[in-house]
């Protein structure tokens, strides 16, 4: 995955994304509560108004990002705050560098609508199963088909959008289900919105 521009956005405002954590994070908490989650892993953590917000509430968070602007922004903040994340810098293509069956659940926020090929976003789902407990958690949203920005810009590959500089996959619920009939049982798919994108909010669990 590119990660050029994200250093560069990430270089030139320190809170791209805002400094509040996401209402899809807010409502995953709740879920994460319920289901008695300990240990999270965060994908595409960015500057980590996620990450934090998921720290500072008792959870054993580890985040990973392949921007290391990301990264060393986000380890600064975290000493700010007398806090403890695992952080990691990573390409996703290359796998993740945990071992099976680590954690609870796992939470990404418009990670998976990243410039990936359909081959790279299988692979993700695979390692994303991989490294969670059976009947772990996996919760993420992505860029819609509804979107306003769907189908504009430079087409790149199936899917993918080059917008203003920034590879965008969109997503159609059937999509979502391809890619994680295999290996997670969809319990959820929502409809979403965060300035200025249209989204589903996905919430299943990992096959027996």
């Amino acid at each position: 995955m590119v990660s050029g521009i994200w250093n560069k956005v990430y270089s030139s405002d320190s809170a791209f994304f805002g400094e509040n954590p996401s209402d899809f994070a807010q409502m995953c908490y709740r879920d994460f509560n319920k289901h008695r989650v300990k240990k999270l892993l965060e994908l595409g953590c960015g500057q980590g108004r996620d990450t934090i917000f998921f720290a500072a509430n008792n959870l054993d968070v580890h985040a990973l990002d392949s921007s290391t602007t990301a990264i060393e922004n986000l380890s600064e903040k975290i000493k700010e705050k007398n806090i403890s994340v695992g952080l990691k810098h990573f390409d996703a293509r290359q796998g993740m560098p945990f071992s099976n069956n680590f954690f609870d659940a796992i939470y990404a926020h418009m990670f998976y609508n990243m410039g990936f090929t359909d081959e790279e976003l299988k692979f993700l789902f695979i390692e994303t199963s991989r490294v969670l407990k059976n009947n772990g958690l996996l919760y993420f949203s992505v860029r819609s088909d509804k979107d306003a920005q769907y189908k504009k810009g430079k087409k790149i590959d199936s899917s993918v959008y080059e917008i203003n500089g920034f590879q965008i996959r969109f997503f159609t619920k059937s999509q979502i289900k391809s890619f994680l009939s295999d290996y997670f049982e969809i319990e959820n798919v929502m409809e979403g919105y965060e300035e200025p994108a249209s989204l589903y909010l996905v919430f299943c669990h990992k096959k027996q």
